[in-house]
C-alpha cells in the first residue's frame, strides 16, 4: 500500500473532499481527487505529531489541510529527525510510561497548588508596593458597598468615637498601624460580622456592635482582624486564588476568566475562605494583642459564643453570610481562648474582674448593676443572696 485515504480541506470553504495521498520520489506529495489534482514538496508541509491513535493532520503552505487516519506510512513520509520527538513518541506508545506520567502530574500539580502557588503569593506579597493593596481594598470596599447591601452606619457619634478609642487602643504600637482604619457599616443583609479588607481596612457591622454584651467581646474581634491585616492575609489569599484561576485558565485554554479575580474578592471576604493557617495565625495574634492590652483572651471565646447564639437563634445555615460563615467556629478555636484566658488569669491576679465569668457579688460582695452609682452617689448597694439592696454608707465602708 503506497496511498492513504485522506479528507482535502482547501482552507477556503468548510467542504471536504476526499482524495488518496502518495509519495512520489520521497519528495513530493501527491494529492488525487474529484476536482483536486496538488502535488506538493516535502519540505512545505507538516505533520501534527502523533499521539496515540487520533487522526493527523498535515498542513499545506496556503493553509489547506489533510486530515488522514494514523497510519504507520505517514511516520515513513515525514521521519522524526529531533531526538526529544523520538523519544516522546516512543514514551506515548507505552501504556507504563502514560501511567507513569499521569502520576507525574498529579504529584506536580499537587505540589503546585499547595505549596508552589502559597509560596509564590506570600513572596509577591512581600514586594508589592503598599499602594496596590491600598488601590485594591479601596475597589474592594467601594463593591462592597454597591452590591453587597452595606449602608452608612446608624450607629450614633458617640458610641462610634467609642468604639473608635478602643481600636486606636487595640492597634497601638503595630508596624503600620497608621493605615489601619475601623469603618462602620449598617448590613441588614449581611447581620453581624467584621471584616479585614486589603490596605488596612477594617469594617464592623452595626449587627455586630448591637449583638454584644460587653464592649470586650468587640475588642476580641477586631483584635483578630488586626491579626488577618497584619499578616495581609485578605491581599495573600488573594492572590493565591489568583494563580489557582490563572493555572486552571491555561489548562482550560480561557484566559478571560482571570479577569474576575478582584470583581471575586468582596464574596471571598463575606464566605471567609482564609485558609486554616491564616485563621490560627489571626487567633494567636488576637490572643496575644487582648493579653498585651490588659484584656483577659477569655474575651475572644465569650465572643465566638454570643456570636453561636445568635446564629443558633436564628436558624442560620452555615452557607448564611454572617461572621461565623466568614471565620468557621470550632470548639478547638474556643478551647484556646480559654485556656489563654486561664494563664493571663495566672499571670495577672490583680486583673481578675477583666474574666468574662466575673462574678462581682461572689467575689467583691458588690452589686456590679450598680458600681457606676457608687461613685457619683452617697447611696450604695452590697450584694445579699445574688440581690442588690441599699445600705448605709458607713456599712458599706464596714463592708468593704
Amino acid at each position: 500500500m503506497t496511498s492513504l485515504a485522506a479528507r482535502y480541506f482547501d482552507g477556503q470553504s468548510s467542504r471536504v473532499h476526499d482524495v488518496a495521498v502518495e509519495l512520489l520520489d520521497n519528495r513530493t506529495l501527491c494529492l488525487r481527487g474529484a476536482g483536486i489534482e496538488r502535488d506538493e514538496p516535502l519540505e512545505n508541509l507538516s505533520v501534527s505529531p502523533r499521539l496515540a491513535r487520533i487522526a493527523r493532520t498535515i498542513e499545506l503552505a496556503d493553509g489547506a489541510r489533510l486530515l488522514l487516519d494514523d497510519h504507520p506510512l505517514i511516520d515513513q513520509w515525514f521521519p522524526l529527525h529531533n531526538p526529544l520527538q523520538r523519544w516522546v513518541d516512543r514514551l506515548e506508545r507505552h501504556a507504563h510510561a502514560v501511567a507513569a506520567s499521569i502520576v507525574v502530574c498529579v504529584l506536580s500539580g499537587a505540589v503546585l497548588f499547595f505549596w508552589g502557588v502559597p509560596w509564590m503569593s506570600d513572596r509577591i506579597a512581600e514586594q508589592l508596593p503598599e499602594q496596590v493593596e491600598t488601590r485594591l481594598g479601596e475597589e474592594v470596599l467601594a463593591q462592597l458597598d454597591r452590591f453587597a447591601g452595606l449602608a452608612p452606619s446608624s450607629l450614633d457619634m458617640e458610641r462610634q468615637s467609642g468604639l473608635l478609642e478602643r481600636f486606636a487602643a487595640l492597634k497601638a504600637d503595630m508596624p503600620g498601624a497608621e493605615n489601619h482604619r475601623l469603618l462602620f457599616r449598617n448590613a441588614a443583609g449581611i447581620g453581624p460580622n467584621a471584616l479585614a479588607l486589603p490596605g488596612g481596612t477594617v469594617i464592623i457591622t452595626d449587627q455586630l456592635v448591637s449583638l454584644v454584651n460587653d464592649d470586650r467581646e468587640i475588642d476580641a474581634v477586631l483584635a483578630h482582624e488586626l491579626g488577618h491585616q497584619q499578616q495581609h492575609h485578605a491581599l495573600r489569599q488573594t492572590l493565591r486564588s489568583s494563580f489557582v484561576i490563572v493555572i486552571a485558565a491555561m489548562f482550560a485554554g480561557d484566559v478571560s476568566s482571570a479577569s474576575a479575580v478582584v470583581v471575586a474578592v468582596p464574596t471571598f471576604l463575606l464566605q471567609g475562605h482564609y485558609s486554616r493557617e491564616f485563621e490560627s495565625e489571626a487567633d494567636a495574634f488576637a490572643l496575644r494583642t487582648l493579653a498585651e492590652r490588659g484584656i483577659s483572651p477569655a474575651w475572644f471565646a465569650q465572643a465566638m459564643r454570643t456570636l453561636e447564639a445568635f446564629v443558633s437563634d436564628q436558624g442560620e445555615s452555615d452557607d448564611s453570610p454572617g461572621y461565623l460563615s466568614s471565620h468557621p467556629q470550632t470548639r478547638e478555636r474556643i478551647d484556646e481562648a480559654e485556656f489563654a484566658g486561664e494563664k493571663f488569669a495566672i499571670e495577672h491576679p490583680e486583673l481578675y474582674r477583666e474574666r468574662p465569668d466575673y462574678d462581682a457579688c461572689a467575689e467583691d460582695g458588690i452589686c456590679e448593676d450598680a458600681e457606676s452609682e457608687e461613685m457619683v452617689s452617697d447611696e450604695v448597694y452590697e450584694c445579699v443572696d445574688d440581690d442588690c439592696e441599699r445600705v448605709e454608707p458607713d456599712a458599706s465602708l464596714e463592708s468593704q
